[in-house]
């Protein structure tokens, strides 16, 4: 099965809770004809928007944006004086297309394997720590970054560079967590 949309997923949720559209707008905030837009699907929500409905809906942002997550809002925290997770706040917007605006703060778990598609938090050479999004070729490691703007080229390293030390992955992204 392919992505779901955005108004699949919305409509689906809202079906299954008997929620009617003007209580779903007093609830977020959302005005009735944006609303009735996203039901539509002639347009999807910014990044308020999205997280007052999955709030609201009490699903994930990423399930009701189409992509195949659980569909649960988990609440995923950093245990308290653990080595294991640590959240890192995004420097800048390089990773705006995946919903990690700069200043989110990101929940990141630390591991021993790292697959092609995640998104990780990682430092190159003497560089501050960035988000990007790993995708291996071979023996390269590209990292990508989720944003149209230029600013942000890929980084491209050797398997070898993570034993050398000069690349250095702390971790996964597993959850993002956005002040309003």
């Amino acid at each position: 099965m392919g992505k779901a949309t955005f108004s699949e997923r919305l409509n689906l949720v809202i079906k299954e809770n008997n929620i009617r559209q003007v209580d779903l707008c007093r609830k977020t905030g959302i005005g009735k004809s944006a609303m009735s837009q996203y039901l539509s699907g002639s347009f999807a929500p910014k990044q308020q928007n999205l997280y007052e409905l999955a709030r609201a809906l009490n699903v994930s942002e990423a399930w009701l944006m189409g992509y195949d997550v659980p569909r649960e809002r988990t609440a995923a925290k950093a245990p308290q004086g653990s080595s294991e997770a640590f959240y890192f706040t995004a420097p800048d917007d390089s990773m705006l297309n995946m919903h990690i605006p700069k200043g989110a703060r990101v929940l990141i778990q630390k591991t021993d394997f790292i697959e092609s598609g995640q998104v990780v938090c990682l430092t190159a050479s003497d560089s501050k720590p960035c988000l990007r999004k790993l995708h291996r070729q071979n023996d390269l490691l590209l990292f990508i970054a989720a944003s149209s703007s230029d600013e942000y080229p890929p980084l491209i390293c050797k398997n070898s560079d993570l034993s050398d030390g000069s690349l250095k992955i702390k971790g996964v992204a597993v959850e993002v967590a956005i002040d309003l």
